[in-house]
């Protein structure tokens, strides 16, 4: 069994490496001291000899090693929003049970800990869609660490049902509110606010476009319909005059994650928050006032679900 040290920008950390029944054991480099990865080292060797000396034998895991492990898939195969917000709520989790075992943490503990955050959102006076979003989170992060680690547990999350929230229409800003906006705005910005307001595209899909998906009055549009599927294409009409770009260009290269220059703005006008979203929900009930039929409004927002859809449309003024 050895220690090694690696430099990196926030330092040198040190990793292990040791053999046991023809296998290779390695750690990522993220100790700061050799005496702490040989106590890692150390502590793997007896977990991994103890595996192999019974097979039935299922490991456990901390809290914290679990979110690590998580965040690090996340990083791998999801934007950098979801990656910062599922660490925001991993260090609430942290926060109320600490770095123990996860076999410590039990549904009700996890029921209670929902409940309090509901009830620290209700004096805000919000609603309980981040506690259901949180619910979510760490369903998957459980769920996640058990499949990969074999592990004898039940998923704490289980059986949890989620918040009630109060339905509300989504706010829909007017034609003099959007206007009022695009004054403040550069031409890089109100570009940005025509094609969803012509598209109906959701923002990550409107920061993805480049020059080859751009044909004539059209644009291709690529979302994921389900979790780690691939992106699934559509076509959209839009009514702009775009730039000439080349194929491999993006067409909003100045942003790489959502642009906080619309909150900011919102807020200078003192107006009512809204935000893209409201912007595709505008669109679709302005198709809908035009008569366009519920599956091709369906299928120009990338919808696979009626219901889904119908909850987009407003009545406008």
């Amino acid at each position: 069994m050895a220690q090694y040290s690696r430099k990196l920008k926030k330092g040198t950390r040190w990793w292990y490496k040791f053999s046991l029944n023809n296998k290779i054991y390695f750690s990522k480099a993220i100790y700061l001291s050799k005496n702490e990865a040989k106590r890692a080292e150390n502590d793997k060797f007896e977990e991994m000899s103890k595996k192999l000396r019974n097979p039935s034998y299922k490991a456990n895991i901390s809290l914290l090693e679990a979110i690590n492990e998580r965040l690090d898939y996340i990083k791998t195969k999801k934007s950098r929003g979801y990656y910062r917000e599922n660490k925001r709520y991993y260090s609430e989790l942290i926060k109320e049970f600490g770095d123990r075992e996860i076999n410590g943490i039990n549904k009700k503990q996890m029921n209670d800990f929902l409940l309090k955050m509901s009830q620290r959102l209700q004096t805000q006076g919000k609603d309980n869609y981040a506690v259901n979003y949180a619910l979510r989170v760490y369903k998957a992060l459980f769920q996640m660490v058990i499949k990969n680690h074999e592990l004898e547990l039940k998923n704490p999350c289980y059986g949890i049902s989620f918040f009630p929230i109060v339905k509300r229409l989504k706010y829909i800003p007017t034609d003099d509110e959007i206007e009022s906006l695009k004054k403040l705005c550069d031409s890089g910005e109100r570009l940005l606010i025509d094609f969803v307001l012509n598209t109906g595209a959701r923002i990550s899909e409107a920061l993805k476009v480049n020059g080859k998906d751009i044909i004539g009055g059209y644009v291709i549009l690529y979302t994921r319909k389900s979790k780690d599927s691939n992106l699934v294409p559509r076509k959209v009409p839009h009514h702009m005059k775009l730039p000439n770009l080349k194929d491999d260009e993006r067409l909003f290269s100045r942003w790489a994650d959502i642009p906080k220059f619309l909150e900011r703005k919102l807020k200078k006008l003192e107006q009512k928050k809204w935000s893209y979203h409201n912007l595709r929900h505008r669109y679709a009930s302005l198709l809908s006032k035009q008569g366009k039929p519920l599956f091709e409004i369906m299928t120009l927002l990338g919808h696979t679900n009626l219901k889904t859809t119908q909850i987009y449309l407003q009545l406008l003024n």
